[in-house]
């Protein structure tokens, strides 16, 4: 089992997925043509990671800042999300993961993202993070 990461994890990886993602004309495709922002509030840690669909960010924020769609879980499940190790799903029936809002942006988002969890993975293992890897 890897270890809860902490908020600047979420943040600095997270980000960093996004950022590398922009150089893959395919993906910016992809994403330009989403909509939306998205917000992860997380628990163990605290934490509030804002993702803008179209422009490809994915930055710190704060619990009021506004969005499209808003997702209250675990650090461990968004990390766990992030590498493909989590049924988004499953979890939102098992009441693990909360959803507010305008479903269809996460709906559109969440094909794109998944294309996202090689790099996530990466990125960890390549900071020598394999205590985060699922």
């Amino acid at each position: 089992m890897s270890t809860s990461p902490s908020a600047e994890d979420l943040y600095k990886y997270i980000g960093l997925t996004f950022e590398q993602a922009k150089s893959d004309p395919k993906l910016v495709e992809k994403f330009s043509s989403g909509e939306g922002v998205l917000k992860v509030v997380t628990t163990e840690p605290d934490g509030v990671v804002i993702i803008d669909i179209p422009r490809m960010t994915a930055v710190q924020g704060s619990a009021d800042a506004e969005s499209d769609c808003t997702l209250r879980m675990t650090g461990e499940f968004a990390n766990r999300f992030w590498q493909g190790d989590l049924n988004l799903l499953l979890s939102v029936t098992s009441g693990a993961i909360g959803i507010e809002g305008k479903m269809a942006t996460l709906a559109k988002a969440i094909p794109v993202a998944k294309e996202l969890f090689p790099t996530y993975i990466k990125l960890l293992t390549d900071a020598g993070r394999a205590d985060l890897l699922a």
